[in-house]
């Protein structure tokens, strides 16, 4: 009977593995289609609206993601499955751009950046998740819910550039501006972001009318404006990143609004 145990237990995690890889491997590189958002979307870092299917794994980023709309909002949904890949964002953000004018050369975007956690609280997010993973993989005993209390306390910021209506770049998760995001650590340590954008921000040009560039970024840490001085009560740094995490990684796409069916 144990030994029945031990193989399910080696088995399911595998089988698990395999079906992300099966489905990475069947969707596109990037999303081909428009979708009108479902009415009861909620953001709210799950994707139970979405039966936590996605419309494109893109491999340049290593996230799962899909773009959709309603009358109102424009909706990112992404999920994040590579401990590298969740360590760079907890550093830097996921930031979505979006141009205005249909041309990949205009510098008419707008730009929304989350997470945005500056050190040292964002250090004590990435040691965390450094800690959790670790145990994970040892298949010790994780606290998902220690962890996501942690980061909700810490994430209260989302940048944003090139929204005239908006002209702090900072703002607060809890902003008045309309733009909601959210987030969530699910007990495979996987990472799911969410973003709503109201529409009335794209401001697209009459050449582009429905249609826009957008462009994902995962960021790396950013430098510091200033040395910070360590003190007694601060975490320490967390470790030493992957080399494959100091560098942005993105990719382009194009999208056409939804029309309500």
């Amino acid at each position: 009977m144990n030994l029945f145990r031990q193989s399910v237990k080696l088995v399911l995690p595998a089988l698990v593995l395999n079906t992300f890889f099966a489905s990475a491997q069947k969707l596109p590189n990037v999303q081909t289609t428009s979708l009108y958002a479902p009415a009861d979307i909620k953001i709210n870092g799950k994707t139970n609206e979405w039966n936590d299917n996605f419309q494109a794994y893109n491999k340049a980023v290593e996230i799962y993601y899909t773009l959709s709309n309603d009358d109102t909002n424009l909706y990112l949904t992404a999920k994040v499955k590579e401990r590298e890949v969740i360590d760079k964002l907890i550093r830097g953000g996921i930031s979505l751009i979006i141009n205005r004018e249909n041309d990949k050369k205009s510098k008419n975007t707008l730009s929304v950046t989350y997470p945005a956690i500056e050190s040292p609280a964002m250090w004590e997010v990435a040691n965390k998740f450094s800690g959790q993973y670790n145990a994970y993989k040892r298949k010790e005993a994780v606290n998902i819910s220690q962890l996501n209390e942690m980061f909700a306390k810490r994430e209260k910021l989302i940048i944003v550039t090139g929204i005239a209506a908006i002209p702090d770049s900072a703002i607060s998760v809890y902003n008045s501006d309309g733009i909601k995001t959210a987030s969530l650590f699910d007990d495979n340590l996987t990472f799911t972001y969410e973003l709503a954008l109201p529409l009335k921000y794209l401001n697209l040009s009459d050449k582009s009318k429905s249609t826009f560039n957008y462009q994902i970024k995962v960021n790396p840490e950013p430098a510091f404006k200033k040395p910070i001085t360590m003190t007694a009560d601060m975490p320490p740094p967390p470790p030493p990143v992957f080399e494959s995490t100091t560098a942005t990684t993105d990719f382009r796409g194009k999208y056409i609004l939804a029309k309500k069916p």
